[in-house]
């Protein structure tokens, strides 16, 4: 009777324990991963590479009386942009969510969202409350890449990538097959959220494209902190640069097959369209450059 009770309680620590390591890992995958030369196994042991910061983070002081919102729709790069800001002013930036694998492996200040973070990450549409955010950075992606990449996330985690099994499973209730169902209802979501930020949310918006992030880091960022009012060095920028890759960017994998189909792409123009008349019209209205050089 003993033997089993005690049995019954290491499989439930066990349980506990792998559960634990699951929560924290920033790679829920179910297979064997490596990262660089960094083992991952089935059960989230792993020696994960720490982040080498420019410089020691801390808490924006004095905290500002109000918070700086991070918008984006999920897969267009917020983490990543969290990341480099953290490298090049040394402050937290927050979340309105409690992520377990960011929060112990370079992101602290998850679950944070007033004025002692850079800014707060959010992939929500404007709050109600009016003194929530006082102003926005909107990260704008190419909906196709930010639906794939989210869709790759819910998948295989942060830095996964789906197996093409995903997107060809059906639901027995549906003709189509679940990833079909998925597009069509996340480029709705793509659209209202952008929307929502240009048109309802009351404070200044300061608009910054995921493409132009990678094509030019460096003046993207500089724009992202002047509009928040950061003064940084020439040190500060080039140590952040040198940095820049960190730890949760998707490792682009080529596949042999394209998951969009002609459909798709059609709907997608049509959604990106609307949504950059909106932006050409906040600008025009905001008198800022209107830049979509990249579509």
């Amino acid at each position: 009777m003993r033997k089993a009770i005690f049995m019954l309680a290491a499989a439930i620590a066990f349980l506990y324990f792998s559960v634990i390591l699951f929560l924290l890992s920033p790679i829920h995958d179910s297979k064997n991963v490596y990262y660089g030369n960094n083992y991952i196994g089935p059960l989230g042991l792993r020696l994960v590479p720490s982040v080498n910061w420019c410089k020691e983070l801390h808490w924006r002081s004095p905290p500002l009386p109000y918070a700086v919102a991070l918008v984006s729709y999920p897969g267009s790069g917020n983490t990543w942009l969290r990341y480099l800001l953290q490298q090049v002013t040394g402050i937290l930036t927050g979340s309105i969510y409690m992520d377990f694998g960011l929060k112990v492996h370079g992101f602290p200040a998850e679950n944070v969202t007033d004025g002692t973070v850079l800014v707060v990450k959010t992939h929500e549409a404007p709050p109600l409350e009016p003194d929530k955010f006082k102003s926005a950075v909107l990260l704008i992606r190419n909906p196709r890449d930010a639906i794939l990449a989210d869709f790759n996330r819910l998948h295989k985690g942060h830095i996964g990538t789906a197996p093409k099994s995903a997107f060809k499973k059906r639901s027995h209730e549906r003709k189509k097959t679940d990833w079909s169902s998925y597009v069509t209802i996340q480029l709705r979501t793509w659209e209202s959220l952008h929307d929502l930020w240009l048109t309802k949310f009351p404070g200044p918006a300061y608009i910054v494209f995921y493409e132009t992030l990678v094509k030019d880091t460096r003046n993207t960022l500089q724009g992202i902190l002047n509009f928040l009012n950061y003064t940084f060095t020439e040190r500060d920028m080039n140590c952040a640069l040198s940095h820049k890759e960190g730890i949760y960017r998707r490792k682009k994998k080529l596949q042999d097959f394209d998951p969009f189909t002609q459909d798709m792409y059609r709907q997608i123009e049509i959604v990106k369209t609307r949504v950059f008349n909106n932006i050409r019209i906040y600008r025009k209205k905001h008198n800022e450059t209107d830049i979509l050089d990249f579509l």
